[in-house]
């Protein structure tokens, strides 16, 4: 099968990617980490923010879609509706974070208590949706471990070198085919739909 060319490629094709020193310490507070707080939560939805976006009938084909994909409404330009699976793996880390932090997320819990085989077959999903992605996308940088401070065991110096895409090229592609649908506009499978007959 021929290789697929993503179009959100695009966006980082013409921008060399750029070096990135992680830090890996245990000890390291990112935005990200918790515990949760507003802060926490603003920082993990500005790195998903752009998680519907609108792309082309050619955009739906270089993907091997058929064209019969969901479409926004046309007061919202009637383009075809997409996520990057980046956004979505994203997505797969904040709710197995969230899950962690159970006592804090309400709505969390409030999912949950009603249907836990769904909550957890979403929670499991994830799981394996980012295992698939790492296994898909290995990175095959090293990490050396050390001698530390008085410790007897060598300890992993995760504090690594990575290729890493331009984030700031790749979040500017995505803001141009971000779509807002009106507040009160009501999702309903057309009567000519094309409709799956099977769950993805």
């Amino acid at each position: 099968m021929k290789l697929l060319t993503a179009p959100v490629n695009e966006a980082v094709t013409p921008h060399p990617y750029i070096h990135k020193v992680f830090n890996g310490s245990l000890w390291h507070q990112t935005p990200w980490t918790g515990p949760p707080n507003e802060d926490v939560e603003k920082a993990w939805y500005d790195i998903m923010k752009y998680g519907m976006i609108s792309v082309t009938k050619e955009d739906i084909e270089k993907v091997h879609h058929p064209d019969w994909s969901t479409q926004f409404p046309a007061e919202s330009g009637g383009g075809y509706i997409a996520a990057t699976i980046g956004t979505h793996q994203l997505h797969c880390l904040h709710y197995i974070w969230q899950d962690h932090y159970m006592e804090y997320f309400p709505d969390t819990q409030e999912k949950k208590q009603p249907v836990p085989k769904l909550y957890e077959r979403h929670y499991e999903h994830c799981i394996d949706y980012i295992r698939q992605s790492l296994m898909c996308q290995f990175d095959t940088g090293i990490i050396p471990y050390n001698w530390v401070l008085d410790h007897q065991n060598p300890t992993p110096n995760a504090n690594t070198h990575h290729k890493c895409v331009d984030w700031v090229a790749l979040q500017n592609w995505l803001q141009k085919r971000a779509v807002e649908v009106p507040k009160d506009f009501v999702w309903k499978q057309p009567a000519d739909a094309i409709a799956l007959g099977w769950n993805p």
